[in-house]
């Protein structure tokens, strides 16, 4: 798979500062690396679902308004969208060479699981009653997927070449998280649901930032 360039850095850290003005840095919350001293923005969930990691969604609260189509298909391929982040990170311990990479992966394999966790549970509280969702396929909503033959050659890496693939393979998968949640903002639904959308597009947008940059010092293959 081929390196992404450096020229995209700007527009992504264009977009992460356009969302952060829309929902505001409070909307956000982030641990540190353990080591690297260096924060990485993780989007807390909207109104309606428990703090990422409880796994424990509040039946009794819709968020605020009445989920749609966009809404359903929209967070059903998000749950997929991170399962894929999460297999590939989870693949880092042992394999990687870069230490702020090896932060970035632990943080992936937390936050993405915690929040799939939580959508999945969302999704679960509306399945019997959201008739207009019945059947919509989110397969179309599903951008910058990771191929099994991706995950399944990061298995067999180390060192330098496992941090180039799993770069390599990671920035396209988080722009892929930028358009599907430009494209649920551009749909009418569930304000929570739009909220959720824009937190995630915050701290994928920033991790694409600090993955150009791990990635433009990855000795050559």
């Amino acid at each position: 798979m081929t390196p992404v360039s450096r020229g995209a850095a700007g527009s992504a850290a264009g977009f992460a500062i356009a969302v952060l003005m829309a929902v505001g840095v409070s909307g956000c919350t982030g641990p540190e690396p353990h080591d690297s001293g260096i924060a990485f923005v993780t989007p807390t969930p909207p109104s309606g679902t428990e703090p990422a990691g409880s796994g424990r969604p509040d039946a009794d609260d819709d968020g605020g308004g009445e989920p749609t189509a966009a809404d359903v298909a929209f967070i059903a391929a998000m749950v997929e969208h991170h399962e894929q982040a999460v297999e590939l990170a989870e693949l880092a311990p042992g394999r990687v060479a870069d230490a702020e990479l090896a932060d970035l992966a632990e943080l992936i394999v937390l936050t993405q699981a915690a929040e799939a966790q939580s959508m999945r549970g969302w999704l679960e509280r509306r399945s019997s009653r959201d008739d207009a969702a019945a059947g919509h396929d989110h397969a179309e909503w599903m951008a910058g997927a990771i191929s099994r033959s991706t995950i399944d050659r990061a298995a067999g890496l180390d060192g330098a070449a496992f941090d180039r693939l799993f770069v390599s393979a990671m920035i396209p998968h988080h722009r892929g998280a930028l358009e599907m949640s430009e494209r649920r903002l551009a749909e009418s639904g569930d304000p929570a649901v739009a909220r959720w959308a824009r937190a995630i597009a915050t701290s994928q947008a920033l991790e694409i930032d600090r993955m150009l940059e791990i990635e433009a010092r990855l000795p050559a293959g």
